[in-house]
């Protein structure tokens, strides 16, 4: 039988890392607003293209960091959800999960199926420690909804004109994934907090 694999620190790693996510994604539609701000002044005739300029890097000195962090929040979310996984099938072995293991991680990986794998795979293991919860589809929902939104923001942004009206949608569609964002945020924590502790507690082990 494996060892129980303690997941409480790795749970509060992951939940400042989430945190920090969050926080990135306010910080770039904060930005967002910058440039189309800076865009209707140079419009005007009261700014610079360097001001416009300026506008861009603070683009790319938000982005590239954030990406990374985003990369490792989600590595260190999975390996804490692996982990739990684990203790879940130690736990309560006669609890049946929907996916094998390998789900974890590529239940976000492969397409189509990255909209609902990774969701059951957490309902799996928060079914091993406690009753059913919607907490986890209304995580999923929000998650969903963030990564649309910034999807479409990162598309326009790109691909659109470099018009007024580009620059105010992008600013919007930013925004909204960073709101949707904290409540997905709130709501992961809240689920990694949850089950790291129920899986903590001595009775489980």
């Amino acid at each position: 039988m494996e060892h129980f694999r303690p997941v409480r620190g790795l749970g509060l790693a992951a939940s400042v890392l989430i945190g920090l996510t969050a926080l990135g994604n306010v910080a770039e539609a904060a930005v967002g607003w910058f440039t189309w701000s800076t865009a209707g002044d140079l419009w005007a005739g009261t700014a610079t293209p360097a001001d416009l300029r300026n506008a861009d890097t603070a683009n790319v000195l938000v982005d590239w960091p954030l990406t990374l962090l985003t990369l490792v929040t989600i590595g260190v979310f999975l390996v804490w959800v692996y982990n739990a996984r684990i203790n879940a099938e130690r736990l309560s072995p006669e609890t049946g999960h929907r996916h094998s293991r390998v789900w974890v991680w590529l239940g976000w990986l492969v397409p189509v199926v990255n909209l609902w794998y990774p969701k059951q795979v957490v309902e799996d293991i928060w079914r091993t420690v406690g009753p059913p919860s919607r907490t986890i589809s209304k995580w999923w929902t929000a998650y969903l909804l963030m990564w649309i939104f910034d999807f479409a923001y990162v598309r326009f942004y790109v691909n659109g004109r470099l018009t007024m009206d580009s620059f105010l949608i992008a600013a919007t569609f930013s925004t909204i994934s960073a709101v949707v964002g904290i409540l997905a945020a709130v709501l992961a924590v809240r689920i990694v907090r949850e089950i790291s502790e129920l899986q903590s507690t001595p009775v489980h082990r």
